[in-house]
């Protein structure tokens, strides 16, 4: 089976976009002078989107993601708004105002980070020299994992590109239907036992996922559904089934210690879900990895638990669980 090869790619303009929909949606900042300097900006985008009746969260995901495909901020605010729902009649009146703010957000990034695109390059240093060593060994023992170690020889992608970005949230990351990740270029591991490798191990299996369940479904990838992120509507929770799955893979290589795997760390650390979802993955997984049944079965029971968390928080960042038996 191929394994994918993974490109390092610094990514200004994301990066300041990145930077951007931090501070518009309210995330945490670790780095306070970039968040003062984009605060007023990045609200009175916000603002306008509001007076127009476009839905905010959707524009700065569509936003981020045209981005991410090569596009520049202005060529792609546009697309966002129609995406997020702007009345047609409102729309080069909003394009124009957004566009001005987001190139005074461009312009603020840029004179703080001057050399931001050198500077990505050196952070990634450590990242793909532990990747190189590590990460094609992780993806083998997940893929084994979830395919009772018969993965099909096109499970991968034979190439992702991994956009660096510049660190707004002590370590993030995504990707998108066309199977590219994002990461933020960060020097030193966020946690000292789930590495900065898992996350981006993580993410390349994601796009694996998704590309199957693709080809699968005859369904091409959905809109983002979360700030610079592309998701399928699955009906299995494969987003947070696939943390143990590369966490377990990390102890098949002696990366972390055999005892209770740090899933519910990872969960929360990856941002996928609050402390009650990273339970209820956490406990799955201990009844499960030792399980023979295929991992869709497995799926199917942590959907199952799942869903009165989803019932009492509708907002909660979980899966919902349809009647498809069997997505491999």
């Amino acid at each position: 089976m191929a394994k994918p090869k993974i490109t390092f790619e610094p990514a200004v303009e994301l990066s300041a976009i990145h930077a951007a929909i931090v501070v518009a949606t309210g995330g945490v900042c670790n780095d306070p002078k970039t968040e003062s300097a984009l605060v007023q900006p990045a609200t009175d985008i916000n603002t306008r989107l509001v007076s127009a009746s476009v839905d905010v969260g959707c524009f700065w995901s569509r936003l981020f993601c045209e981005v991410m495909a090569g596009l520049s901020a202005r060529e792609a605010c546009p697309t966002a708004l129609a995406s997020a729902g702007c009345n047609p009649l409102l729309l080069d009146q909003t394009a124009a105002a957004a566009t001005s703010r987001l190139d005074e957000c461009r312009l603020a990034f840029q004179e703080r980070f001057p050399k931001l695109s050198d500077q990505l390059q050196l952070r990634a240093g450590p990242l793909k020299d532990r990747w190189q060593t590590f990460g094609p060994g992780l993806l083998i023992a997940a893929a084994d994992r979830i395919w009772q170690a018969s993965p099909p020889p096109t499970w991968w992608p034979s190439q992702v590109p991994a956009q660096l970005v510049q660190p707004m949230r002590g370590g993030d990351g995504g990707y998108d239907g066309a199977k590219r990740v994002w990461i933020e270029a960060m020097l030193t591991d966020a946690h000292p036992v789930v590495g900065e490798v898992f996350r981006l191990a993580y993410w390349v299996t994601r796009v694996a996922v998704d590309q199957h369940l693709g080809a699968a479904l005859n369904q091409p990838p959905s809109d983002p559904d979360d700030v610079g992120s592309t998701s399928r509507p699955a009906t299995l929770p494969w987003d947070l089934g696939c943390v143990p799955i590369v966490l377990e893979a990390g102890v098949e290589l002696d990366l972390m210690p055999a005892r209770e795997l740090p899933v519910a760390e990872a969960i929360q650390l990856w941002r996928l879900g609050d402390e009650a979802v990273a339970g209820v993955v956490a406990a799955w997984w201990g009844e499960w990895k030792d399980a023979e049944a295929p991992i869709p079965v497995a799926l199917k029971a942590l959907g199952e638990k799942l869903r009165p968390l989803r019932r009492a928080n509708p907002s909660r960042r979980v899966t919902d669980l349809a009647d498809l038996e069997n997505e491999l």
